[in-house]
């Protein structure tokens, strides 16, 4: 008998040929898994840019002229759900939206708030518009949905009706988006790393999930199957389903409810899913959140009730994002500054002064609907502090009645505004709500406390009692600035 080779035709070639195409097939169905050689996104802009940083710097030095300075900035839009596998399996062209970004918003110039001018330096926006994939998406829902926390009821648009909502604590969904930041850019992107001066990647998620896979009362839909299955499609019946009869907000660290949040590294989130969230002063000029203030593809896909092809919105909707994507710039990647000049004081002095109207109990004292706990504000303020700096927090309390131009200002800007809202009973119900105008009040303020001796600005402050004790400091704090304010040396105040 001749003996068997072995050959191509052994069981033993396939039993182990299945075997590594088994493992290698596995091996590839991993969330943020990279392998190597895999075409994964990289932070590149600051190793680009930075011949243009050294070119302007050195003319900049040649040149007094050269004002402002050019500094080159890069911000990442990494859009989530926006491939047909979000809700209303939307699309949107990444391509457009960085060149729309780059023709409507390419510079932005920083100003001082204490002076009203503009820095001397101006930013050159560099755009990377960056589209996930879908086990990056579905990993996300399943993280949000294990999340989230039934809240109550709220209504769903401004003249909506009332559904359940529930809430989702930031801090706990934050490290998936660390995981996704780390698998773009390839860099941890924790901003509490002892290398400071190492530049990491400015990151703006744009995020776009399907309320209906992701709702928490549902408990038969299996998102881990349906993170490599290919997403039907919908139909007109399933898109008007798309908001789930629910809504859902963030709150990070148990702050105020809202749909974006910034998170502990470099990066912040726009959930345009969640919400919509309201909050701020009624009738604003500016500084409040309002039903309309972040866009909805709700509002983008049916318009007046009737369903719009995604070639027609699409111009809208990035217009929509690009106005956003600029208001976080200016807000949260490039603010303007309060300060010309930082202080580098050894001390932080945070009084925090109460006028109040009444006497039936203070605001210090534990127990009370608007009670002040300092010590949970002080606790808070040392978190933010520079290592070594100390930080004293005092409190006192004035009654209103004994300010009388302060009472009289007050008084101005109180404002009345009506709201109608829809009960049970199917009628319009007119409330009536008595705010605070903050501009008005500052105006007056000032004004009234200009002619007056006896208001809490013109007096010695609540602070005062935290003396120093040296004679030389003793000597030099008799100096007084414009206006009789006490000149403070080596402390900063921060009156609340």
């Amino acid at each position: 008998m001749e003996p068997v080779s072995p050959g191509i035709s052994s069981p033993i070639f396939y039993y182990l040929f299945f075997f590594l195409l088994l493992s290698q097939c596995v091996a590839v169905r991993q969330v943020f898994r990279r392998d190597p050689g895999h075409p994964h996104w990289h932070h590149s802009a600051f190793h680009d840019v930075r011949d243009d940083v050294r070119f302007d710097l050195h003319r900049m030095l040649h040149s007094r002229a050269e004002v402002p300075f050019q500094v080159p900035l890069e911000i990442n839009v990494v859009l989530v759900g926006f491939n047909t596998d979000g809700g209303y399996r939307y699309t949107l062209d990444a391509h457009k939206l960085e060149e729309f970004l780059k023709i409507s918003y390419p510079t932005r110039r920083p100003a001082c708030l204490e002076t009203g001018e503009l820095l001397d330096i101006e930013h050159r926006l560099f755009y990377n518009v960056i589209s996930v994939g879908q086990p990056e998406l579905i990993a996300l829902e399943k993280s949000l949905k294990t999340a989230m926390v039934p809240a109550g009821t709220a209504r769903e648009s401004e003249y909506g009706m009332t559904v359940p909502v529930f809430e989702v604590e930031a801090t706990e969904v934050e490290p998936v988006f660390k995981q996704l930041y780390s698998f773009i850019f390839d860099m941890d992107g924790d901003s509490s790393r002892t290398e400071k001066d190492q530049p990491l990647p400015s990151v703006i998620f744009i995020v776009n999930f399907d309320k209906v896979r992701m709702d928490p009362r549902n408990k038969e839909i299996d998102l881990d199957r349906l993170m490599y299955d290919r997403m039907n499609e919908l139909t007109n019946d399933e898109l008007r389903k798309q908001e789930g009869g629910y809504i859902y907000r963030y709150r990070y660290n148990r702050g105020g409810a809202s749909q974006v949040w910034l998170g502990s590294g470099r990066y912040a989130v726009i959930d345009l899913s969640a919400g919509p969230c309201t909050y701020g002063k009624i009738e604003a000029e500016e500084g409040s959140i309002s039903y309309k203030t972040i866009p909805r593809l709700h509002n983008v896909v049916f318009l007046r009730d009737k369903l719009m092809s995604s070639s027609s919105t699409e111009d809208v909707f990035v217009g929509q994002l690009a106005a956003l994507i600029s208001t976080t710039i200016e807000h949260v990647m490039a603010p303007d500054v309060r300060f010309e000049a930082l202080e580098l004081n050894t001390r932080l002095l945070v009084p925090i002064i109460v006028l109040q109207n009444h006497n039936r109990y203070s605001l210090f004292e534990a127990g009370h609907n608007y009670s002040i706990d300092i010590h949970a504000i002080d606790r808070e303020v040392r978190k933010m502090v520079h290592a070594g700096q100390e930080v004293v927090i005092v409190g006192g309390a004035h009654a209103l009645h004994g300010h009388e131009k302060l009472a009289i200002a007050v008084s101005k800007a109180l404002r009345g505004h009506s709201l109608q809202e829809t009960k049970t009973d199917g009628r319009f119900h007119v409330h009536t709500k008595t705010y605070l105008d903050g501009a008005v009040l500052k105006e007056h303020w000032m004004d009234e406390s200009d002619e007056s001796g006896d208001s809490v600005i013109k007096h010695r402050p609540i602070w005062a009692s935290y003396t120093p004790t040296s004679a030389k400091e003793k000597k030099t704090s008799k100096k007084k600035k414009h206006g009789n304010l006490y000149r403070t040396y080596g402390t900063r105040v921060i009156p609340v």
